[in-house]
């Protein structure tokens, strides 16, 4: 079977996969057949056991090679098998960008910020070489496509984050809706469990 994997924890030795049959499949690090350790958002095939979990998980052979390289790339500005404990800015907004379009999960406050806080400061830097090259904003709108859907998913898990569906995103369509959504975005994690899986921190 084929699916991604959605998180891995080095303390616990343990993580969660998604599979392509739309069901989660816990696994434990023994089970793993990379060279190196498991990274969140790496396509993988897997054997599942009598229990449900995953096992003999490898590397999938047919991943796509431009995602493959971006991923290496991003793998050499931010060390994403470090506690979260330890990020920094930089780090959280690559754990987004490697969690390109995955709506599901959850985020905590500091994934869902240090993103936006990036993003802000990449907007401002290209406006300025825009400027400068007189590009009329074309490098900005390449910008803000880029980071578009990344945008979104990790707005989707923060919200699911505060137990909340991601669809309420809708709300920024409005005027006023923006303001309930960045009370919620600011909102701590609520510690039970839900139908979008464990509190993220």
């Amino acid at each position: 079977m084929k699916g991604t994997i959605l998180d891995y924890s080095i303390q616990t030795n343990t993580g969660i996969i998604s599979g392509d049959d739309q069901n989660r499949y816990n696994f434990t690090g023994a089970e793993w057949r990379g060279q190196r350790p498991p990274n969140r958002g790496e396509h993988v095939d897997f054997a599942v056991d009598n229990a449900g979990n995953a096992t003999q998980i490898y590397i999938a052979l047919n991943r796509n090679s431009t995602m493959q390289t971006l991923s290496e790339q991003l793998d050499k500005i931010s060390n994403q098998n470090q506690s979260e404990e330890q990020f920094n800015m930089m780090d959280w907004f690559v754990k987004c960008l490697k969690k390109y379009v995955v709506f599901e999960g959850r985020a905590r406050r500091k994934e869902f910020w240090f993103f936006m806080l990036v993003s802000f400061i990449l907007g401002i830097i290209v406006q300025i070489i825009d400027a400068i090259l007189g590009t009329d904003k074309m490098l900005n709108g390449l910008l803000n496509l880029a980071l578009f859907l990344p945008s979104l998913a990790v707005g989707a898990r923060r919200l699911h984050d505060t137990n909340r569906s991601g669809w309420w995103q809708l709300l920024a369509l409005t005027v006023i809706g923006i303001i309930p959504l960045i009370i919620w975005w600011a909102s701590d994690t609520k510690q039970e469990n839900n139908q979008w899986g464990q509190p993220a921190k």
